[in-house]
């Protein structure tokens, strides 16, 4: 492989070997989870983003090098998991906007494109935080940009990139006191080290490595079948040359992103080519319209089922679509019990995930696709997957309101407010207001020695959690929902409920549910069967 430039073979090859070095390390990055719950998923979410896009990349490794990163973007941005997912797939995102319409990059190139990675990550997030994987990929960018200047060696750009993220990471403690009491540094600039160093390894000349024997179990067949399911979503090629003056491809790319993939914006200010598959021609003309007169108008109905005159007038845009219902739900959850009691209260699709496995964002807007409404209303019920929830909203063809719940037991709650023939707007907003009335708990238990919120945590305590933060250490599973009850509940409070996780028996949830009704006999209280793992105990009072 040249060590001056990256063909469209070189950057699969690279972001291959980056893949499995990461797999190799994701349990230690899973391990730098702040809390020391036993549900750290910071490098599984990375690893499964990166094998999406390598798997993009592998169908599209003979291509020019704009295509594959292009290709590869598209892969990390439905297979994102997790906040950190989806910054990675921010992060291939940017690169391909500078790499877009290359054959190949030489190290300064290649420096530009990461620097615009860290960039277009810093704008996906409302809040960055200093002190995360957004810090170590700047300075990585930097570092990489500065040596490219002066040295036009691939090699030596990626060891001075990956030198400056390491002395970066080292200290997001000092930027992060949450980091620093818990005496760890940050997973997922940890994991994109791993990712960066697989990639150096393989660009100084590692011989190729086989993907295939590193993929995880979990990356089943009907995993892979749904992937290819949802490529085939977007039924009609759209291609158009677009003529006037100062054009801008960015902006015009902008507009054209939320109707379809494979989307392709390249050439000048006078004139630009665009490719598209969207299932909606007719939207994708009147966009370019704008822009100025258009001519070489080809649409391909690639799935053979309308015909080509019916899709280049738009008529699908003239008819209102019959939907069942007008809002559809989807929700995160796992545990059988929790499932049940998801649909049961109107769910029509429970993405299975949560705690231990962050769906993707291919996941949720493939659970979208399947319900038959107008618009849809996402609840991701975990903090960890609010980011993927709402890059599938804006990937989808429909409107999606996603309400940002951040446990089931907030869904709960939500779903009281839930109409189906309502308008989508004001239910999730009614939702949404009903979460301010029900307080969140969790019982667990601590996977290593910690610090945390000025507690003292050794392994195998057991750990009470309020809303997210961890608030105290028990030994029993009885103590520690009684002291979270303490400070959850209050005179208001008119409902307390209880899900018992798959690690409980039926007789010690009975024996603490007993226990609650003594304190709080003028209460009503409610225990089901939750199932789900590593939980103990879900708890709710509203």
């Amino acid at each position: 492989m040249s060590l001056q430039y990256i063909s469209g073979k070189d950057l699969v090859k690279s972001v291959k070997a980056g893949c499995i070095k990461l797999n190799h390390n994701r349990e230690k990055v899973n391990l730098l989870n702040v809390f020391p719950v036993p549900d750290g998923d910071t490098g599984t979410n990375m690893y499964l983003t990166i094998l999406a896009a390598v798997k993009e990349g592998e169908n599209n490794q003979d291509k020019p090098l704009g295509k594959v990163a292009k290709a590869m973007s598209s892969g990390s941005l439905m297979g994102a998991r997790g906040n950190s997912g989806v910054i990675l797939s921010q992060i291939f995102r940017g690169i391909a906007k500078v790499l877009d319409g290359k054959e190949q990059a030489d190290a300064l190139i290649f420096s530009q494109a990461l620097k615009t990675g860290s960039e277009t990550a810093y704008k996906a997030v409302m809040k960055p935080v200093e002190g995360t994987i957004l810090t170590v990929i700047r300075e990585i960018a930097r570092a990489s940009e500065m040596e490219a200047k002066k040295n036009n060696d691939l090699t030596a750009v990626l060891l001075a990139g990956i030198n400056a993220g390491h002395i970066t990471l080292q200290k997001t403690p000092n930027m992060l006191p949450v980091l620093k009491e818990a005496g760890v540094v940050d997973a997922g600039g940890q994991g994109l080290l791993y990712f960066m160093e697989g990639m150096l390894e393989i660009i100084a000349g590692e011989n190729e490595i086989k993907l295939q024997e590193y993929r995880e179990r979990a990356f089943t067949d009907e995993t892979k079948r749904q992937t290819e399911i949802t490529s085939l979503d977007f039924q009609y090629c759209t291609e158009v040359l677009v003529k006037g003056e100062k054009l801008d491809s960015d902006k015009i790319r902008e507009e054209l992103s939320s109707l379809g993939d494979s989307l392709l914006v390249v050439g000048e200010e006078e004139i630009i080519k665009v490719h598209v598959h969207s299932n909606h021609p007719g939207q994708v003309l009147e966009t370019c319209q704008k822009w100025g007169s258009l001519s070489d108008i080809k649409i391909n109905n690639m799935l053979e089922e309308v015909h080509e005159q019916l899709l280049i007038r738009g008529e699908n845009e003239n008819r209102e679509e019959e939907h069942a219902k007008k809002i559809g739900l989807v929700a995160v959850g796992v545990g059988q019990g929790v499932i049940d009691i998801l649909k049961s209260l109107g769910v029509d699709v429970v993405v299975e995930g949560g705690q231990t496995m962050n769906p993707s964002t291919e996941e949720l807007l493939t659970a979208s696709n399947k319900i038959d409404a107008k618009g849809i209303i996402i609840l991701p019920n975990n903090s960890n997957v609010i980011m993927a929830a709402e890059q599938a909203a804006r990937l989808s063809e429909r409107k999606i309101e996603v309400v940002k719940t951040k446990s089931v037991m907030q869904a709960i709650t939500a779903l009281i407010s839930y109409d189906p023939e309502g308008d989508l707007e004001e239910v999730a907003a009614s939702m949404l207001e009903e979460i301010k009335n029900v307080r969140y708990g969790e019982v667990t238990y601590a996977v290593r020695d910690s610090a945390v919120n000025g507690l003292k945590i050794q392994t195998g305590d057991v750990l009470g959690i309020i809303s997210g933060e961890i608030t105290l250490t028990c030994q029993s599973n009885e103590e520690a929902v009684i002291q979270l009850l303490q400070k959850m509940a209050d005179d208001s409070t008119e409902l307390i409920t209880l899900f018992y996780g798959e690690g409980t028996t039926e007789e010690e949830a009975h024996r603490i549910i007993e226990k609650v009704k003594e304190l709080y006999p003028e209460v009503e209280v409610e225990l089901h069967y939750g199932g789900q793992p590593h939980y103990s105990f879900l708890l709710a009072a509203e």
